[in-house]
């Protein structure tokens, strides 16, 4: 996976030198032609030019002597001024310079390994965007030159200490991304505190935090049930102006997403599951399905430039069941009289340590008593004090097509929950499971249900009044009826 993400930033260089060398080419072009122009209000009116461009007619019929001086007068004050002449041919030479260099720089003076000291990677980040500075500098003063609009007064003060912070985000996006390869497998809390140290520089860096494993090299014996160490997906809370993207090939939309934080106008952070070694890419797609799957590494995209309100920056749409705490997985075995029975199982971190080679030493066997055994989402709801002489277990299938408990360990517990709390944080930071959010609605639904009720109490308590009133008038007329026909007189009125 380093390969592809590296020839996704070679692709983007690629493209953005292009775009780059295209530019500088234009400017050329239309600079040359003013030159040229410039050129002709200048000579384009003298006696042999005139007498070179009319031919054979200009000796017979015209004198070309009062022509001369008749164009002469029209044109010799459109001409630039010397000084201005000077800066704009000056302007070509240094853009067919840049154009040459940038079509032969390697890519490798734009990428870096975390490994190496942090001032030379600034240094070598630095030289970098005063290098794309300089391209874009001399390509607006190329356009101040094509309108006419360049003042010394003005614009050589202004141009004078040019940096990369005067670009504005479009020139940023267009920019050719400096890149810092950082793996974090292993002790990862150094290289994080490393990462960030870079960004904190403000410069468009961009940081390709690659990983492979998902083992916890630090092993605790106090459950927190909440990580005391930063993980990179909380990278947002803490750096609101860094775009973030976590990724890999499970997303149907993998490099779309490489492309939109390799160009990000600002720094970012690209983290990308990777391969092992020796890994095929078959098992490797199947592995990041799983990882997605379980939670142990949820996608994420946050973009400080998509709204100015946090929660809205956030996209977990390439995450499965978006709306539910954990996925589900279907356990396939047969009951006791053969026939075939599918259960469904929670899919937690757990079940997808169970396929990882340096994880699956963390389940073992049940003890012959497993009366203390619950199972592992409801062992996650319960308290410190709860868990005591508990056993955490999750169900697999088996081999022989039936299911195996397994126990879970300290260790792996502890990386369960972690994970459940971010994917659970990640979810409040988004909006999806805001916890003042539901409170407020489920605030609305009891009033809304309390006033339906009194509302249906109400039509209910007048509906009896009204079928009692007619029930007394309907035996009212009925007697009337009844002592008309006895006695043959009618009730007053009924005539």
């Amino acid at each position: 996976m380093k390969k592809q993400v590296l020839q996704s930033v070679e692709d983007v260089w690629r493209h953005d030198g292009v775009a780059l060398e295209d530019a500088f080419e234009e400017s050329i072009r239309e600079l040359t032609e003013l030159v040229r122009l410039d050129e002709y209000h200048r000579h384009g009116h003298d006696r042999e030019q005139l007498e070179r461009a009319l031919g054979p007619i200009a000796a017979t019929n015209m004198d070309i002597g009062s022509l001369s001086r008749l164009l002469g007068g029209s044109t010799r004050s459109r001409a630039m001024t010397p000084a201005r002449l000077h800066r704009v041919e000056e302007l070509i030479a240094g853009l067919d310079e840049m154009k040459e260099a940038w079509s032969t720089r390697p890519l490798d003076s734009v990428s870096t390994e975390i490994e190496n000291e942090e001032r030379e990677i600034l240094k070598l980040a630095e030289e970098h965007f005063d290098r794309i500075a300089g391209a874009f500098r001399a390509l607006r003063i190329a356009q101040l030159e094509l309108r006419a609009k360049y003042d010394p007064e003005i614009h050589d003060a202004a141009f004078a200490d040019f940096t990369w912070r005067q670009l504005g985000p479009a020139e940023l996006r267009a920019c050719p991304p400096f890149v810092v390869m950082a793996c974090l497998d292993g002790d990862r809390g150094a290289r994080l505190c490393k990462v960030m140290s870079l960004l904190q520089s403000g410069m468009p860096i961009k940081v390709a935090a690659l990983r492979s494993s998902f083992r916890d090299v630090h092993a605790t014996s106090v459950d927190a049930g909440v990580a005391s160490a930063m993980t990179i997906e909380t990278l947002p809370l803490a750096m609101r102006g860094v775009y973030f993207v976590q990724t890999c090939e499970a997303a149907s939309d993998f490099q779309r997403q490489l492309f939109e934080g390799l160009t990000a106008p600002r720094p970012a952070v690209i983290s990308v599951l990777c391969e092992r070694e020796d890994e095929d890419r078959a098992a490797f797609q199947s592995r990041a399905e799983r990882a997605v799957h379980a939670r142990a590494f949820p996608m994420c995209t946050y973009d400080p430039d998509r709204d100015s309100r946090f929660v809205l920056c956030f996209d977990l749409s390439s995450n499965p069941s978006l709306d539910a705490l954990l996925t589900t997985d279907t356990l396939l075995t047969r009951d006791s009289q053969g026939q075939a029975v599918e259960v469904e199982e929670p899919y937690t971190f757990a079940h997808f340590a169970a396929s990882e080679s340096d994880l699956v030493g963390e389940l073992s066997d049940p003890p012959a008593n497993d009366g203390n055994l619950v199972g592992l989402t409801d062992y996650l709801e319960l308290t410190r004090r709860q868990r005591v002489g508990k056993l955490p277990f999750i169900s697999l299938a088996d081999n022989d097509g039936g299911i195996v408990r397994k126990v879970i360990s300290t260790r792996l517990t502890l990386q369960c929950s972690e994970r459940l709390h971010l994917w659970r944080t990640l979810r409040e930071i988004s909006g999806i499971d805001n916890p003042h959010v539901n409170t407020t609605r489920t605030t609305l639904e009891k009033e809304l249900r309390a006033q339906q009720e009194a509302q249906l109490e109400t039509l209910k308590q007048e509906m009896e009044q009204s079928a009692a009133g007619r029930e007394q008038a309907a035996a009212t007329a009925a007697i009337r009826k009844l002592v008309a026909h006895l006695t043959g007189i009618e009730p007053p009125g009924e005539k």
